[in-house]
C-alpha cells in the first residue's frame, strides 16, 4: 500500500441555497460550503459514517460510507470522488456532521467514454420532502449545478482533480 498524505475535507467553494426565514415568511438565498471528502482520510470516512447514521441508515448516504470505506481499507480511492455541502463555515479537517445537508459520490462512467456518472446523491431528509415546510432548500440541486459545471468538459478534468487531492 503506498503510503499517501491526506488532509480531510477541502474546500470547494461556497453554493446557494435558500433559508426560511419565520420573520419574513419566505425563502432567502444563502450560502453553504461544499467540500470534497478524501476516501483516504479516516476523519471523513467516520463523517460519512456518522452522518449516514443522522440520515437514516440503510440510505444513499450509506451507500457513500460504504464505497469510501471499502477505498480507505484498499488505500487506494479510485475512480471515486466524494462531496458534502454543508452549514459548516471553515475548518473542515473536521466535519460537524450535524452541519452536513448532502452527499453525493461520482466516478468515471462505464457507460460512456467521457461522462462521469453519479453513483449517489442525498440530501439530508428532513430538507427533501416537498410535502412539509422544509428550513433549506435546493441542496440537491446546488451539489448537481456544480458537478455539471465542473465536469461538463471530460474525463482529463476529472483526473487531473482526482490526482490533486490524492
Amino acid at each position: 500500500m503506498e503510503t499517501q498524505i491526506s488532509f480531510g475535507a477541502n474546500f470547494l467553494r461556497k453554493m446557494p441555497v435558500k433559508v426560511y426565514s419565520y420573520n419574513q415568511k419566505a425563502y432567502k438565498p444563502a450560502e453553504a460550503s461544499l467540500v470534497e471528502l478524501n476516501p483516504l482520510d479516516i476523519n471523513d470516512v467516520n463523517a460519512l459514517e456518522d452522518t449516514a447514521r443522522n440520515f437514516g441508515g440503510e440510505t444513499l448516504a450509506n451507500n457513500v460510507y460504504i464505497h469510501a470505506n471499502s477505498a480507505f481499507q484498499r488505500g487506494k480511492a479510485g475512480n471515486m470522488r466524494l462531496f458534502a455541502l454543508t452549514k459548516q463555515g471553515n475548518d473542515f479537517q473536521k466535519l460537524n456532521t450535524a452541519d452536513i445537508l448532502g452527499v453525493a459520490e461520482i466516478s468515471l462512467s462505464k457507460t460512456e467514454q467521457s461522462g462521469i456518472e453519479l453513483k449517489n446523491l442525498q440530501v439530508r431528509p428532513q430538507y427533501a420532502h416537498a410535502s412539509r415546510r422544509r428550513y433549506i432548500k435546493n441542496i440537491g440541486a446546488s451539489i448537481v449545478n456544480y458537478l455539471k459545471e465542473t465536469y461538463k468538459k471530460n474525463r482529463a478534468e476529472f483526473h487531473q482533480l482526482q490526482h490533486k487531492i490524492l
